[in-house]
């Protein structure tokens, strides 16, 4: 039978929030290695240059910059700068997250707006920005949201962010239908608990860690698995 899907990347553009370690590197090398030039962005420059660099290695064309997705001002000037580097964008995928695992009665409002900022209201705009490129260049683009599965089954510790990745949960299918017509994909993988460094900080809380107890191949997930379903 012949194939009639292709996973190759060659000469896509592709765009990975929070990139500079973890799930995000992770999505960035992968890309390059099927192809895909890459813009990365991370409010952790140092690590996002890096990143960078090893997707040059593979002999790809990747450009870093600092990204803050909770700040409408970063990401515009983020996506701008993408689109006058590159020309345009095929590929986003939202992957920058941030949370603080504690009591629900403890959060402080500030603590509340940065998890919610980070997590749905960057995923919103920065989708917004780029679909609108991929709408007027004609691009039939790929947007991918990493969310989570305490956005779908909750948890204890984690109310604000379970309700943040629950949103971007109905925020993926609502952009999903919206810009079907324009030949544009909307989709979401939800990762449990995987081998990075906000959940090596998580897993010191030891209520927290009691979680991973309940992971039926009694082991957390590799970075490299999540970028393999997202590619």
């Amino acid at each position: 039978m012949a194939r009639t899907i292709s996973f190759e990347l060659d000469d896509k553009v592709v765009v990975v929030t929070g990139a500079g370690r973890g799930i995000g590197k992770s999505i960035a090398l992968v890309s390059a290695e099927y192809g895909a030039d890459l813009a990365l962005g991370s409010r952790t420059v140092a690590e996002v240059l890096e990143t960078a660099k090893e997707a040059r290695a593979l002999g790809r064309r990747a450009e870093a910059w600092e990204l803050d997705v909770a700040k409408l001002a970063s990401i515009r000037a983020f996506v701008d700068k993408t689109l006058e580097t590159f020309g345009r964008i095929d590929v986003l995928v939202n992957n920058a997250g941030y949370n603080i695992p504690k009591p629900a009665l403890e959060y402080s409002e500030e603590e509340f707006d940065i998890i919610a900022d980070v997590n749905f209201k960057g995923a919103f705009f920065m989708s917004t920005l780029v679909a609108q490129s991929m709408i007027e260049r004609k691009i039939a683009g790929r947007i991918i949201m990493i969310s989570s599965q305490v956005g779908v089954v909750g948890g204890p510790l984690r109310a604000v962010y379970a309700g943040a990745k629950g949103a971007v949960g109905q925020l993926t299918r609502s952009l999903a239908a919206e810009w079907a017509p324009n030949g544009i994909t909307v989709n979401a993988v939800a990762p449990t608990f995987t081998r990075t460094p906000l959940l090596e900080q998580a897993i010191k809380n030891p209520q927290f860690a009691k979680n991973l107890e309940k992971v039926p191949m009694g082991r957390i997930a590799e970075p490299e698995e999540i970028a393999a379903a997202v590619v």
